[in-house]
């Protein structure tokens, strides 16, 4: 991670903290790293872009393969007043769940990948339908979580996402299907 790239990152992230996130500038966060616009565009061409960047790698740090459905809502809890704020503005929603449908998407494709033998043998479209299912069911229970004022509790949620996955062995079934 380059840390000047993520300096910019974070003022965007305090200065949404102050104000929306249509309401922040370039000019904004230069004037606050006293340095020049030409240092933030050497690195984003968009403040959307800092933002998309700031987002990917939070996840990054608290989003692990091993746990991916309880880290998703772990994430939520340990950063909610980030996601209340990105959830109050329409560009900076978008940029987040479409940040972490993309993300968890690449995550659980890794983890089908290395424990579903079957998997690796399906066609590249039918590997991007699976896992854009699972992912879609566990984005919406995470979405609601969010809109209900993080309610139910954490671990009803985490519970209903793996009903949603269901077990290692009826993914297995699932995938064997699409190889028929």
């Amino acid at each position: 991670m380059n840390k000047r790239k993520f300096e910019f990152a974070q003022e965007l992230n305090r200065q949404m903290q102050e104000k929306k996130f249509s309401k922040v500038s370039i000019s904004d966060i230069c004037q606050s790293l006293s340095c020049s616009r030409q240092s933030f565009y050497y690195y984003f061409d968009t403040i959307e872009q800092c933002l998309d960047y700031f987002v990917k790698e939070s996840f990054k740090n608290q989003i692990k393969e091993d746990y991916l459905i309880s880290d998703v809502f772990n994430y939520f809890d340990n950063n909610s007043e980030f996601v209340k704020i990105c959830d109050s503005d329409e560009v900076a929603r978008t940029i987040f769940w479409d940040g972490l449908f993309h993300y968890t998407k690449r995550l659980l494709d890794l983890i089908f990948t290395k424990n579903i033998v079957e998997f690796v043998a399906l066609y590249a479209e039918q590997k991007e339908a699976l896992v854009s299912f699972y992912v879609a069911g566990l984005l919406e229970e995470a979405k609601s979580y969010v809109k209900n004022g993080f309610l139910p509790n954490k671990d009803k949620c985490i519970s209903y996402c793996k009903a949603i996955m269901g077990s290692g062995e009826a993914t297995r079934e699932t995938i064997a299907r699409f190889n028929r």
